[in-house]
């Protein structure tokens, strides 16, 4: 009978330090590599007025993920902060679809309208891209912000778009190093061009 008294208590020490040992273990085990967190794009809009995301409306705040296509109506920006990867620029009258991945690479296909990329970090690795069927700028070590509008299917700096004769008049365009501001004020109308 008292081996059997002697021999539970050793049975239940064992069992409690072995308990011990692997939730030490499991605690201890590094996250794995190579499965980084991918970044949240948030949304801005002047006056807090809504855009549409997906075909469904989103205001201030709201998420945008990656693959989204996302418009912006008359007389309404919006900003999409894609925190320490950058920020996209979206001016009235605005459509774009927008990717981006956890290595920092930001594309944004330009439908109509116009848009502005600005890359915060130098750390981050990937580049920022405005791009249509036809043609593709992007950033890169010199050049951290870029302002495109569409036109014809081509990307025309926001000055030689306003010289072009869309409908958008560029207030002002300064890309300095890190710098972007753009401020389009529109007359209601597509600065893309249209067909009936």
């Amino acid at each position: 009978m008292r081996s059997k008294q002697k021999f539970v208590p050793l049975v239940l020490t064992a069992f409690l330090l072995s308990a011990a040992y692997v939730h030490g273990a499991l605690t201890s085990t590094p996250a794995p590599q190579g499965n980084p967190q991918h970044p949240t794009a948030r949304i801005t809009t002047k006056g807090g007025q809504p855009i549409k995301v997906n075909g469904n409306d989103v205001g201030n705040g709201g998420t945008i993920v990656t693959g989204s296509t996302v418009e912006v109506p008359d007389q309404v920006s919006a900003v999409i902060d894609l925190g320490q990867y950058g920020t996209v620029e979206l001016m009235p009258n605005t459509k774009v679809e927008l990717e981006y991945d956890e290595n920092g690479n930001v594309r944004t296909k330009l439908i109509a309208g116009c848009a502005a990329s600005r890359k915060k970090s130098s750390v981050v690795q990937g580049e920022m891209e405005i791009y249509t069927d036809q043609a593709s700028e992007k950033t890169n070590k010199k050049r951290k912000s870029m302002a495109f509008c569409f036109v014809n299917g081509q990307l025309i700096g926001t000055a030689g778009a306003a010289a072009a004769g869309t409908s958008s008049a560029v207030v002002g365009s300064v890309v300095a190093g890190d710098v972007v501001g753009v401020v389009v004020a529109t007359r209601g109308e597509n600065p893309s061009p249209t067909t009936p």
